[in-house]
């Protein structure tokens, strides 16, 4: 007796359809997430490996921190004897920009054929151009073929409080002149909450001492700020140390002929986070450019 063959079933079609995309629904984000995983922990990578240049570079420098001379003459500009290759410098979550982007940029990108904004910044202090971080007061710069009219010197390795506990460099969005100013650092940055930072939030910072970690962030609006956004590490404690060579340099607007017009006044480096904390509140309704607060997720 002969059997007759038997097919699928529209129903049963159906049903298997289902399954292959609730497994679909349910794997593709934990994929997403794992491949966003990766990229952070090759940035974290980069990050090490910019701390070995770095050190070497202050060996050779007389302990001294590199310069940040702005638009296109940065501090990885100095460390390139060291580096060799580019593809420390790009964060695998920062896409944007390109080397024509800022026709008035005179060096960057030219001089080194970068493709895009590279991933990292400089630890100017922790608002605008009032110091406290790796580099002194702005001064006139005497490169007769400078992008810009002023520079900020470095300072010594040895006027470094807890080298273990400063940042270096890290994580930035901002630009032309890269730096992970609190002020500063979301310049670019085109979302309006803490889980639209990349690598969700837990940023990748150099330390003085040459290490690397990565470091939970919080983000939010501030007035004036660039892009009227604000970064900051989300434990007071590793904030309160993490932008100042000194905590008892006061981060002045008297210090720059730059100005910032934050919200943030004068103060000693080492209670600039606090203040942050203390004065600046969680967003409420209708929150957004112009205000100062901080993201809710």
């Amino acid at each position: 007796m002969q059997r007759t063959k038997r097919g699928f079933t529209l129903i049963e079609l159906l049903v298997v359809i289902a399954i292959i995309a609730i497994l679909a629904a349910i794997l593709f984000p934990v994929f997403a997430q794992a491949r966003a995983k990766a990229r952070g922990i090759a940035c974290l990578s980069n990050t090490r490996q910019l701390g070995t240049a770095l050190m070497q570079y202050m060996q050779d420098y007389d302990e001294t921190t590199p310069s940040g001379r702005g638009r296109g003459w940065e501090w990885w500009t100095d460390l390139m004897p060291y580096v060799k290759s580019l593809d420390l410098l790009y964060c695998p979550d920062r896409t944007d920009g390109s080397a024509t982007v800022r026709s008035g940029d005179c060096l960057y990108g030219q001089t080194f054929a970068l493709k895009k904004y590279v991933g990292y910044g400089y630890n100017w202090g922790p608002i605008g151009w009032r110091g406290g971080g790796l580099l002194g007061p702005q001064v006139a710069n005497p490169d007769p073929n400078r992008c810009s009219g002023s520079m900020l010197v470095g300072i010594s390795l040895a006027s470094v409080d807890t080298p273990a506990e400063m940042f270096a460099y890290g994580d930035t969005w901002d630009t032309p002149r890269m730096t992970i100013g609190i002020g500063f650092s979301l310049d670019t940055f085109p979302g309006t909450s803490n889980s639209s930072l990349r690598h969700q939030g837990v940023l990748n910072y150099g330390f003085m001492d040459g290490h690397a970690k990565a470091v939970k962030m919080r983000a939010g609006w501030m007035a004036n700020a660039f892009n009227d956004k604000f970064l900051i590490p989300g434990i007071a404690t590793i904030a309160r140390k993490a932008y100042c060579a000194d905590p008892n340099f006061v981060v002045s607007q008297a210090n720059t002929v730059s100005g910032d017009g934050t919200v943030v006044p004068d103060l000693p480096c080492g209670q600039v986070a606090d203040w942050i904390y203390a004065n600046i509140p969680v967003c409420g309704p209708g929150a957004g450019p112009g205000s100062n607060c901080f993201f809710t997720n």
